[in-house]
């Protein structure tokens, strides 16, 4: 780790092959072998990481449910990345960079979580200073259009999470110290908010017990 490293994100792949790391303060997203019960259990990839644009900060990312696909999300750009990745090698290769806010919205935004439903449809990308959830439809080939947004009716979107069964999204506002919930349109992916808030005090993790 780089004396500016900030990691924000490790995770295994869906094959549980590998693990994927974001680091915002390097613009890079690292990958490693995973040898459970091997020393050690992680060793780098033969391309150990991929460089993101500088100063465009990858947090967080989400694997489609194909294992091949892979979103992350960059917290200084404000835009979404498309990777492909090689199950084989580790290898990740950039496909596309799209903007996680909504058309016309400028200036500093600063995004947080994103997810794929578990249908392999749709990604979602939080837009802390904007306020917003955007949906994008994701295409035959993994790329991505953005089909719209909806305010998360609260104040910086620090996380969300989809609920098991798909139907729901919850958003965590952490300065407004509350939960937000959404139902799901499985049709076009777009969220509408249910009418409950639930008090909780600056909410920055949440994660579902299926």
């Amino acid at each position: 780790e780089g004396p500016n490293g900030h990691p924000h994100q490790m995770e295994a792949d869906p094959s549980n092959q590998w693990v994927v790391g974001t680091d915002a303060g390097q613009d890079r997203i690292y990958v490693w072998k995973l040898s459970p019960g091997g020393m050690p259990p992680l060793s780098p990839a033969a391309i150990p990481f991929v460089n993101t644009p500088p100063g465009d900060g990858p947090r967080h990312f989400a694997f489609h449910p194909n294992g091949v696909w892979l979103y992350s999300i960059q917290e200084e750009a404000s835009t979404i990345m498309f990777w492909e990745f090689d199950r084989t090698t580790g290898a990740l290769s950039a496909q596309q960079i799209i903007a996680s806010v909504p058309p016309g919205f400028v200036g500093t935004n600063f995004t947080s979580e994103i997810r794929v439903s578990a249908d392999g449809d749709f990604v979602y990308g939080a837009n802390r200073l904007n306020d917003t959830i955007s949906v994008f439809k994701i295409g035959h080939d993994g790329s991505l259009t953005q089909s719209g947004h909806v305010s998360t009716l609260g104040d910086y979107p620090r996380i969300f999470a989809i609920d098991p069964s798909g139907r729901f999204i919850a958003v965590g506002n952490q300065f407004a110290d509350n939960l937000t919930t959404f139902s799901v349109n499985p049709g076009n992916g777009s969220l509408k908010f249910t009418g409950n808030y639930t008090p909780l005090g600056s909410p920055s993790g949440m994660v579902f017990l299926s």
